[in-house]
């Protein structure tokens, strides 16, 4: 059967200037409205290496990461880091490993995606991937980004290995053009370990980017004194994050051996108020309830995802207390997210002036405790400053606002991105399929808006019921040719309470038409 493709994509809606002074490229989300806000997902590579990924473990990993609340939390992007997924067949082109892979990786793909989860793949710039186990994209781009279109992929890590004599800003620009001439809206995260500077260049070719070195070698080996280091390192490049264009300290090491709960607190605090991916690195299969509670805590994942995306950073230290405060984070609602971290310090009250996070000379403020869930309502001295308590090898994080109410912002759970369906003969008739959106956020939102430039066989339509918005897909075979057809649909919505955009979503109908249809539908 030949296969008739569509790709329903509607209009890029326009991000907020960047709000600082850095001179930030037009960013590669304002074609595509993805990643508008941080990506959420796990990835294989920092508690497995190479080893033993398969299809097996994927797929256990996608049953655990949907058990354990963590897909409700937001987490959504799944797949392999390597592990040797493919090959170059010979015909130059990119063919699944079906001894790891059985399935192949267009049904994983197909898997995840029934799963209301989004699929992620990896590849390198190079001519071979670091393992040197798979091959690299140089001079295969397009036919490498179609294979990825083909698959389904919805988010791609490229690496920069084995890259001896390429230029990175001309490479990944041409992986980025690649995959527009593919036609499948993709995630790039782009994996340079900082080299070239992506941050001054990236925004217009990728979603995201390594500003450094790995956070840990495979197989489960952590470092709390590299991690304090990559997290200090990267909060420096606050000024060129922002809606759709992202700095990447690395996947967290949240749950795996060796840190403390205090430490796994710790770290996903400042992942979350550096606006960071929040792309989970441990083995979701055996994760402790204090592991669990960590990750999927609102209240935090709240911070990472607030729609106005400014990355959050150290506004000063204190010495001898050794005391750092993080702030410069302004909320969708008014609201500043504030951190504070004690490196071993002993246990002390510690002053901010209201002038270091955002506010001028108010007399009563309210102080959320983000890992507590406790709200005080706390008076402001004559000085101008209010006071905590700092714990040592802790953080202190927090949400201040004038008011007592703190919403949530927006987090969407679909309970698919995949619609399969199959005309049953040669008689005109008309197949419908739905697609269940729950927002997790505090705010009602508008109907998702659909781009009405479908094929003329597809019709979509929203429906609210509550935070929960059904999208209903109708599909007439009328006069239909037998054939294999597809289409990607784009929803965009608004957040309400700041007026921003929020991320697209993006869903895949397959229609199988196993014989030329007829007549108009009865």
């Amino acid at each position: 059967m030949k296969t008739i493709c569509f790709l329903v994509l509607n209009i890029a809606m326009a991000l907020p200037p960047c709000r600082a002074q850095t001179q930030v490229p037009n960013a590669h989300a304002l074609d595509d409205g993805l990643a508008l806000t941080p990506p959420m997902g796990w990835y294989p590579w920092n508690t497995f290496g190479q080893e033993p990924q398969n299809e097996k473990l994927i797929r256990d990993i996608v049953d655990a990461l949907v058990a354990s609340g963590m897909k409700d939390a937001g987490y959504s992007y799944v797949g392999p880091d390597e592990g040797i997924c493919f090959s170059r067949g010979s015909d130059g082109k990119l063919t699944s490993n079906l001894e790891r892979y059985p399935s192949g990786l267009r049904k994983l793909g197909d898997g995840i995606h029934r799963k209301g989860l989004k699929y992620a793949l990896y590849t390198d710039a190079g001519t071979l991937t670091c393992s040197r186990a798979m091959p690299g994209t140089k001079d295969r781009e397009l036919e490498d980004m179609q294979c990825f279109a083909q698959w389904r992929t919805d988010y791609v890590k490229i690496d920069w290995c084995n890259t001896e004599g390429q230029d990175v800003v001309r490479t990944y620009t041409t992986l980025h053009d690649a995959q527009h001439a593919a036609g499948r809206p993709i995630v790039h995260s782009l994996c340079s370990w900082g080299e070239g500077e992506p941050w001054k260049w990236a925004a217009s070719v990728g979603h995201l980017w390594r500003m450094g070195t790995d956070i840990s070698n495979p197989a489960g080996k952590v470092d709390w004194q590299l991690a304090l280091k990559i997290a200090a390192e990267n909060q420096k490049l606050y000024s060129w994050a922002g809606p759709g264009h992202w700095n990447d300290p690395d996947m967290l090491i949240v749950g795996m051996p060796g840190l403390s709960e205090a430490q796994n607190r710790s770290l996903f605090s400042f992942w979350c108020m550096m606006a960071a991916p929040l792309i989970a690195g441990n083995d979701l299969r055996n994760m402790s309830a204090s592991t669990v509670r960590v990750l999927t805590n609102p209240e935090a994942i709240a911070i990472n995802q607030d729609p106005l995306g400014v990355q959050g950073h150290i506004v000063r230290t204190s010495n001898p207390l050794m005391v750092d405060i993080w702030a410069g984070k302004p909320l969708f609602d008014d609201s500043q997210a504030v951190l504070l971290f004690g490196y071993g310090c002993p246990s002390n009250i510690f002053d901010i002036k209201l002038s270091e996070i955002g506010f001028g000379r108010e007399k009563v403020l309210f102080v959320r405790d983000l890992w507590r869930h406790t709200t005080e309502e706390r008076a402001i001295g004559p000085d101008g400053t209010i006071s905590f308590q700092v714990e040592p090898n802790d953080v202190q994080f927090l949400r201040i606002s004038k008011s007592k109410d703190f919403p949530l912002p927006p987090v969407i759970v679909a309970d698919t991105y995949l619609i399969s369906l199959r005309a049953s003969g040669a008689s005109p008739e008309r197949l419908a399929g739905t697609i269940n959106l729950t927002n997790k956020g505090s705010s009602d939102l508008p109907p998702w808006k659909v781009r009405q430039d479908l094929p003329a066989w597809l019709s979509v339509s929203v429906a609210k019921n509550g935070k929960t918005q059904t999208v209903a897909n109708t599909v007439s075979t009328s006069g239909l040719k037998n054939g294999l057809y597809h289409a990607v649909v784009r929803l965009d919505n608004t957040e309400p309470i700041s007026g921003k955009p929020m991320s697209a979503v993006y869903y895949d109908i397959d229609l199988d038409v196993p014989q030329d249809v007829g007549g108009a539908t009865k």
